[in-house]
């Protein structure tokens, strides 16, 4: 069973890559990366010092959308299969390291992606991971995110577990605010779901705590390039892929991914849109409608330590949430096409499963008369 072995974190982290390189002393590193953000970040540079200095062969893998696809997994495995390749090393955001993820365990194992008849062939190919972003915790768990006709698929394994994960906040650095604020708060997402999540246990309680602690005051700090912010927006992001890798993500998510595939989204904003309504609807659970393991007085014990922590009093959850994320420039403006029916009709049952509170078809149709009443300025993406 494959697991995070090392995790390095911090200012320097990545200084780490090089005792790493010749712990491992490869003749040939598949790196996957994205186009743009390889160079902005730093990214490259370190590669360059890092790396080529040292004659390895590097087989670059880039040719792949936003939201990682079975035949560009397909793409990069094939190019993968060209070279014997002894490491590979994922740089970038959530996409990058879970197209990396797919492509080794691909390379590993027998089966369809989609489904979980898996037959391993041979050992994975050790995989290091560094994010560029803060926000999907990619890097700590062991499950890939995949799309199929506008469907997203949750690929869990431990065998998707990258071996070593490099999380040096300078990569973020460069990060634009607009796409710092969605990364941050689909990190901070994860942490409270995490928290009030059915599956929760001490272990998960303690990095969701971590991440929630580390992210929620920092975050708008973060859009306005505080560093010292960033730094902890980092950290916290780890701390919430540790704990969504125990107990997965609930109804925010479960709502999210349609937004993504039909109105464009990108994640973490998607999953923003839902968020007030929930944070409020999971605080208060009546007795028939509660899933959770732990009694509903514990239960309703954690919530209130959650209120604390986010600020909020009996009852205002919904506006304070609401606020918040409007700080981050993320709107709750919806395009004039939205249709609720496509939102309806593609709700992921799994994730929706997790939650605490039983989500009624009442509840739903309550929420997406919610999101379409709506209306608030925008913030320039930028």
């Amino acid at each position: 069973m494959n697991q995070l072995e090392e995790a390095y974190i911090g200012i320097s982290a990545k200084d780490n890559l090089k005792k790493i390189i010749e712990i491992f002393a490869p003749r040939r590193i598949f790196l996957v990366r994205d186009k743009k953000s390889y160079e902005l970040s730093g990214a490259k540079l370190l590669i360059d010092s890092v790396v080529r200095q040292k004659s390895i062969e590097i087989i670059d893998f880039f040719d792949f959308t936003e939201n990682p696809k079975e035949e560009e997994v397909i793409k990069g495995l094939n190019l993968l299969e060209t070279k014997h390749i002894d490491l590979i090393i994922a740089l970038g955001g959530g996409t990058v390291i879970d197209m990396a993820k797919l492509i080794r365990f691909r390379n590993s194992y027998t089966g369809y992606l989609k489904h979980s008849d898996f037959k391993k062939s041979k050992e994975p190919i050790p995989l290091i991971a560094i994010p560029t972003t803060a926000g999907t915790g990619a890097e700590a768990t062991h499950f890939a995110v995949l799309y199929d006709k506008k469907v997203k698929y949750s690929i869990a394994h431990p065998d998707m577990t990258p071996n070593i994960a490099i999380v040096d906040p300078e990569f973020t650095y460069t990060t634009p605010p607009y796409l710092t604020a969605c990364s941050g708060f689909d990190a901070l997402s994860q942490g409270i779901e995490a928290y009030w999540n059915i599956n929760a246990t001490t272990e998960s309680d303690k990095y969701a705590l971590k991440a929630i602690k580390l992210i929620y005051p920092n975050l708008l700090l973060a859009i306005k390039n505080d560093l010292a912010a960033r730094n902890k927006i980092s950290e916290g992001a780890y701390w919430a892929g540790k704990a969504i890798d125990i107990a997965k993500t609930t109804a925010p998510h479960a709502f999210s991914y349609p937004f993504t595939s039909y109105y464009n989204f990108p994640h973490g904003h998607a999953v923003a849109l839902s968020f007030p309504f929930f944070i409020h609807y999971n605080m208060y659970i009546p007795e028939n409608e509660y899933k959770g393991k732990i009694s509903l007085k514990e239960y309703h014990s954690k919530m209130d330590c959650l209120r604390f922590l986010l600020k909020m009093k009996n009852g205002n959850e919904y506006n304070v949430m609401k606020d918040y994320i409007s700080s981050l420039c993320l709107s709750f403006e919806l395009p004039q096409t939205f249709d609720k029916n496509i939102i309806l009709k593609n709700i992921n049952t799994e994730r929706l499963d997790n939650n605490p509170r039983l989500v009624t078809q009442k509840a739903i149709e309550q929420l997406c008369d919610t999101m379409i009443n709506f209306s608030d300025s925008t913030c320039e993406k930028n």
